[in-house]
């Protein structure tokens, strides 16, 4: 066994690891099957082919990991009384979350998501809203149908509504997670 910091081999019965001081499990940086150094978000070490994932941990959890709860409230306020700069922050801070919460980083980024909103008028946003619905629904652990009622909201020009759902269903999210 070794130790996921630092990649220190380990007797079974450590509680913490005598070189970096930390609990015994923690770490992200190194296989504590074969103490070879991987990458943070590796799932299987190519080294040794050992699952990185925690036992007892549920594969299909969305990885809510750096992803803070934010105040639907505040967030609608505040794109009001700025003319809609705050929407824009909120709609690629909430794109790029739900593709990490989702399970699907590589998928459109928030960033991207906009520019080509504004290049198409507007037409991939009904795009965004569908599969924004769809990763709503493996967050929330759902077999729904956000992705219609997205794709309807925003066709009724209620976006920031489609924007506070997606929120609240993060921040449930978050709540049950801790």
């Amino acid at each position: 066994m070794y130790c996921r910091n630092c990649g220190e081999q380990l007797n079974d019965n450590q509680a913490i690891c005598l070189k970096c001081g930390v609990m015994v499990g923690t770490g992200k940086s190194f296989c504590h099957n074969c103490g070879s150094a991987v990458a943070e978000e590796a799932v299987i070490c190519v080294h040794c082919g050992v699952s990185l994932k925690k036992e007892g941990t549920d594969a299909n959890a969305p990885n809510l990991e750096g992803i803070k709860k934010r105040s639907i409230v505040t967030a609608v306020l505040l794109s009001l009384v700025t003319c809609g700069i705050y929407a824009i922050y909120w709609f690629i801070s909430l794109t790029n979350e739900m593709n990490k919460a989702s399970g699907k980083p590589n998928d459109t980024n928030g960033g991207m998501a906009f520019l080509l909103s504004l290049v198409t008028c507007g037409i991939y946003e009904y795009f965004w809203a569908y599969k924004l619905g769809e990763k709503r629904d493996i967050v929330a652990k759902e077999n729904g149908s956000s992705n219609i009622i997205y794709l309807l909201l925003l066709f009724f020009g209620l976006g920031i509504v489609v924007y506070g759902l997606a929120q609240d269903a993060l921040n449930k999210a978050i709540d049950n997670q801790q």
